[in-house]
């Protein structure tokens, strides 16, 4: 296509801007939508005739596209069917190419490199940029989908949070109010583990918000020389995979809960029990140590001797009685109009006992 756009896969194009201003060629093409990744969309001439979607992204690190993904996909998906779609940015390379990845990812059924070393035979240009491309492998470690469950997913939100926050672009209120999950329907599920307030029992979150990470070096973290990382040649082969994957048991970390609104509005401060005030930990924006040695960033940090586990118990199943009648004894014959509509009689002997 002489438009600067590129193939990928039937009724699939990528390209740059140039692309919409040439929508004679585009029509020629057999192109019915065009998705646009940009900083603000085209001028309604330029995409009139077309099935149009704009959505705003800068081709940046910090950029968040799995915001929009999902939207994107569907998109491109019904392009397809019903047509052809273009799918754009400013020069086709980092933005567009990033969706046009996932979308081969789900419906190729292929992994990020995969689909990238795909996307780059048909559009040598293409090269998305480093946050992008830690957005990727996120989505595939998610199942090719945007799992807002996932437990990678969660901690890349409140890490995005915790950014806007340092840096002052985002409002407090706002954004804690999204950020903050409602953990108060306590005991409505038998299977939910609950973490409770030490001194009272009262419920404070329950284990679906705790939010796992790898176990560190213990104290040799805290050395200057734990910012140069361990080489694997020093390591015990036979203990190498179980040490670079076990995950710490010492602290707990979690994520923003709804009863810490208004305590956490500064960069660091102390969390304590609201119902008692007891302390049960602090919180750092910009992160902390872990006592395994791993850093985590943002940290809601919980105390584990300030907290009690209250794992949900087994429920013995209630045995049916019957009601045991005397051998010798009939109920009476009735008749139900209702379900009966000739008037028939039903015999309630022949009926189960409750």
């Amino acid at each position: 296509m002489d438009v600067n756009c590129d193939a990928v896969l039937d009724n699939l194009y990528l390209g740059g801007i140039q692309g919409p201003f040439n929508s004679e060629i585009l029509r020629s093409q057999g192109i019915t939508h065009i998705l646009s990744i940009l900083d603000r969309p085209l001028l309604a001439e330029l995409v009139e005739g077309f099935k149009y979607k704009f959505i705003y992204a800068l081709d940046l690190y910090d950029t968040d596209l799995l915001q929009d993904m999902e939207e994107c996909l569907e998109f491109i998906e019904q392009g397809r069917q019903e047509g052809s779609v273009l799918v754009h940015c400013q020069a086709g390379a980092s933005r567009s190419a990033t969706i046009v990845i996932a979308y081969l990812m789900r419906a190729c059924h292929m992994a990020r490199d995969e689909a990238l070393s795909f996307v780059k035979k048909q559009r040598p240009i293409v090269n998305p940029n480093q946050g992008f491309l830690e957005q990727l492998q996120l989505f595939e470690n998610m199942g090719c989908r945007v799992d807002r469950s996932h437990e990678e997913f969660r901690m890349y939100t409140l890490n995005k949070l915790a950014i806007r926050i340092k840096s002052g672009l985002a409002s407090f209120c706002t954004q804690l109010l999204l950020m903050c999950r409602k953990n108060f329907i306590w005991f409505t599920k038998l299977t939910v583990v609950n973490i409770t307030c030490f001194i009272h029992r009262r419920p404070l979150f329950r284990q679906s918000v705790v939010l796992s990470h790898k176990k560190g070096e213990g104290e040799s973290a805290f050395d200057w020389r734990s910012k140069i990382p361990p080489k694997a040649s020093e390591m015990k082969p036979e203990n190498l995979e179980a040490e670079l994957e076990a995950k710490c048991d010492i602290s707990l970390f979690v994520e923003p809960i709804e009863w810490m609104k208004g305590k956490i509005e500064h960069m660091e401060g102390k969390l304590s029990c609201p119902k008692c005030s007891a302390k049960l930990g602090s919180f750092v924006w910009y992160g902390e140590r872990c006592p395994c040695g791993a850093w985590v960033a943002p940290a809601f940090h919980i105390q584990r001797n300030k907290v009690d586990e209250v794992k949900p118990h087994a429920v013995a199943p209630i045995p049916q009685q019957r009601t045991s009648l005397p051998p010798s004894y009939q109920l009476p014959v009735v008749v139900d109009p209702e379900n009966d509509v000739d008037g028939a009689s039903v015999d309630v002997n022949s009926l189960p006992l409750a």
